[in-house]
């Protein structure tokens, strides 16, 4: 089972967020989305399956999580968890102002 988060490589402060999460776990991933520690209101949205199914025809689907990072949050870690029934994300990155 696997669980992935498409993730810029710059995280702008104070912007809307939009990240793809590509499972092939049978529900929806369930997660958090905090910065320095505090949760940030977040919406999962499915997006259906991806255009090409992986070479081992493991059925995957894709969601979309969005979010709006605080304008004062620039220096400050951003980290996404994430879990299924058998995988998890956990992943942190620095949001930048430029």
């Amino acid at each position: 089972m696997s669980l992935e988060i498409n993730v810029p490589d710059k995280i702008l402060s104070g912007l809307n967020q939009s990240y793809t999460i590509t499972t092939d776990e049978p529900v929806a991933p369930a997660g958090s989305v905090t910065v320095n520690g505090l949760e940030v209101p977040h919406r999962v949205i499915p997006l259906g399956p991806p255009k090409e199914q992986t070479a081992n025809d493991v059925p995957q689907m894709k969601y979309k999580v969005s979010f709006l990072l605080p304008t004062d949050s620039a220096g400050q870690k951003l980290e996404l968890r994430f879990a299924a029934v058998g995988s998890n994300a956990d992943e942190s990155y620095e949001i930048t102002d430029e």
